[in-house]
């Protein structure tokens, strides 16, 4: 899970590991230390799910971090803002899954509904 620290990342792990195919993840994030990720790291243990974190603040960092990995889920916060460093953070993650042989990889940029408008306001963003 590159930028794995988010809630979506999270929940989205806790719906791959249910079914008991995934029992190790590797969660890649600029800030993997925060508190939360350590009561993550229990909650899954708890499970029988290993999370080894990897902080993937740098390009050579994420290369390291993805070496030995099968399968990638790319998650974004808030794609909207800054969508071309976002961009450019996916496609250099995608060329690093590419070298390193990653069978897979999935990209989850969701658009916060806080911060989504729409001048047609029939929209349903949900």
């Amino acid at each position: 899970m590159v930028n794995g620290a988010s809630n979506i990342a999270k929940s989205v792990v806790r719906g791959l590991t249910a079914s008991g195919a995934y029992r190790k993840v590797r969660l890649l994030d600029f800030r993997p230390y925060k508190t939360s990720v350590y009561a993550f790291q229990r909650e899954m243990a708890a499970k029988g799910v290993i999370v080894e974190k990897h902080q993937a603040n740098s390009g050579s960092s994420l290369d390291i971090a993805l070496e030995g990995a099968s399968k990638v889920v790319y998650f974004t916060h808030n794609y909207t803002s800054m969508t071309s460093d976002k961009n450019s953070f996916l496609l250099g993650t995608a060329k690093l899954a590419k070298k390193h042989g990653v069978s897979s990889i999935t990209a989850v940029c969701p658009v916060e509904h806080d911060l989504a408008y729409s001048e047609n306001m029939e929209k349903n963003w949900i």
